[in-house]
């Protein structure tokens, strides 16, 4: 033995007043030298159990394998670990063993305080949980892990029924711990879903040794939807009522007005229905038990914190997305919030884009008339088909120069609408059968016939009659003798003639031969 060994040695049988003290104060003071170190409680109680929170003394309940740390202070220091035996009994140096087993951590902590008081006077005294015990439970019923489980002492229902354990169609409300008292077997309700989902405390007791942990199977629901947090159904526990299915909903959401209906049935096929204001749920100003079957309906608030937006761009002085008032923000609203129009923006043709509210639908009529040519459709079936295709298409021009003369054309936005702002060109394009082809220079007054001119007249293969200016402002397209005055942007389209058949031609010359001949013979007689 070293010598620094044996000074502890005759340190603590000097110092200890009889020889089981002197005996457990050795073995301390030993371990502690051997290991370089001061004696700790963690020397002697092994690895660290992790717990979900700290141990309530009145909750945690004493079993075999438990090591508990008694510590003297004051005029005599002592430190004992203590651990429970097989038998239950705690034995404390100098004091002598006692019945711990199957007592609250608080009450234990009473009658040994009680006890160690009568031999150590003037001092003061703690008992302490310093490492639960393992212990066994079981687990039957609809899970996946039947059997035996080895869990530390703290452990909690939630903390062994993971999701993992459940099997289909097994209850998570209607658990039961079935656990042997010395008065007879006592069945604790556990409500694992409810816990989960709303947080309370008592519906997550401590196991003790030897609990059997029963899962049955779910077999009847309620249900709620709408505006909560978690719209579904749930299964039914006992002492349900419509504030429980609310909580286990989430709670109303934000959005949800205060009036909702309870729906039952009355009998197998027979429903009743119940109004009820989810305020006075909350509250507690109403609630009624419920019954299997039962379905709750919170209803939304219509458009709630719904914001809507149109975007203007181009030539405005703030382009972008600027919300509006859905049915009363007009286009000349938008572009006051825009800032106005720069110096070179074309007002006489601003382009409004409006999603169709025929997107993504097929019109049967269209499909049909579409792959036909004119001459293959009636005068009706043409008409039909320029107005369906007008209806849908996406966009239209408005003229500010007219809208401020004319309120009537300002139009009310709708959600998502982009109006688009372009810069003003002053130029007019003709194409089609000219010579020279191309974009010229707009001036104020001059006729379609002079734009031809400029254009290099008339190709051989013109259609002079069917000569068309399409308007940059509306997109309409329309005959040239009827257009008074050509505007920047509008363009002059000059169609090809079309080839006569031969047998047309012979056809016309026949019918005129046939006219004179008709007349010659009316004049002789």
């Amino acid at each position: 033995m070293s010598r620094r060994c044996a000074a502890l040695l005759a340190l603590a049988l000097a110092s200890c007043p009889g020889p089981a003290r002197a005996q457990d104060r050795l073995m301390d003071l030993l371990g502690s030298a051997s290991a370089g170190r001061a004696p700790s409680a963690s020397s002697a109680v092994g690895p660290f159990v992790p717990m979900s929170g700290p141990v309530d003394p009145a909750e945690y309940v004493i079993g075999p394998g438990d090591v508990l740390q008694l510590n003297l202070s004051g005029s005599v220091t002592r430190s004992w670990d203590l651990s429970v035996t097989p038998e239950g009994t705690l034995f404390v140096p100098s004091v002598g063993s006692l019945a711990v087993a199957g007592s609250t951590l608080l009450d234990a902590r009473q009658r040994v305080l009680q006890r160690v008081s009568t031999e150590y006077r003037g001092v003061s005294i703690d008992l302490r949980l310093v490492r639960p015990r393992a212990m066994l439970v079981h687990i039957t019923g609809q899970t996946r892990l039947a059997g035996v489980l080895d869990v530390p002492g703290t452990s909690r229902v939630s903390e062994i029924l993971v999701d993992t354990v459940f099997a289909p169609h097994a209850s998570r409300r209607n658990i039961e711990i079935r656990r042997q008292t010395p008065r007879g077997e006592v069945r604790i309700p556990v409500d694992l879903q409810r816990f989960r989902l709303t947080g309370r405390g008592r519906a997550d007791p401590l196991l003790r040794d030897g609990d059997v942990v029963h899962i049955p199977v779910s077999t009847t629901h309620i249900g709620v939807e709408g505006a909560v947090g978690r719209p579904g159904q749930y299964e039914i526990a006992p002492g349900d009522s419509l504030s429980t299915l609310l909580g286990l909903g989430g709670g109303p959401l934000p959005e949800s007005v205060d009036e909702a209906l309870l729906v039952r049935f009355r009998d197998a096929t027979h429903l009743d229905t119940l109004g009820f204001k989810v305020s006075d749920v909350i509250q507690g100003r109403f609630d009624v038990p419920l019954h299997d079957g039962d379905r709750a309906f919170v209803y939304f608030q219509p458009r709630y914190h719904q914001l809507s937006n149109a975007t203007i761009l181009g030539e405005v002085r703030r382009p972008g997305a600027i919300p509006l008032e859905e049915g009363r923000t007009r286009l000349t609203d938008l572009v006051a919030a825009a800032g106005g129009f720069l110096p070179d923006a074309d007002l006489a043709a601003l382009r409004v884009f409006r999603a169709s509210r025929f997107a993504g639908e097929s019109d049967p009529e269209i499909e049909r008339l579409a792959p036909l040519s004119r001459r293959d459709m009636t005068a009706s079936e043409y008409e039909v088909l320029r107005a369906r295709l007008t209806a849908r298409r996406e966009d239209f021009r408005v003229d500010w120069t007219r809208l401020r003369d004319h309120p009537d054309l300002d139009i009310i936005l709708r959600a998502d609408d982009i109006v688009r702002v372009d810069p003003v060109v002053p130029s007019v394009r003709v194409e089609g059968e000219v010579r020279r082809p191309g974009i010229m220079r707009h001036v104020a007054g001059r006729s379609v016939a002079a734009y031809v001119r400029l254009a290099g007249g008339f190709s051989n293969r013109a259609s002079r009659n069917q000569v068309r200016v399409t308007r940059a402002v509306t997109g309409q397209s329309i005959l040239a003798r009827d257009v008074q005055t050509i505007e920047p942007g509008d363009l002059i389209w000059v169609p090809e003639r079309g080839d006569t058949p031969t047998w047309q031609n012979l056809q016309s010359t026949l019918l005129l031969l046939a006219q004179i001949a008709t007349v010659i013979v009316a004049i002789r007689k």
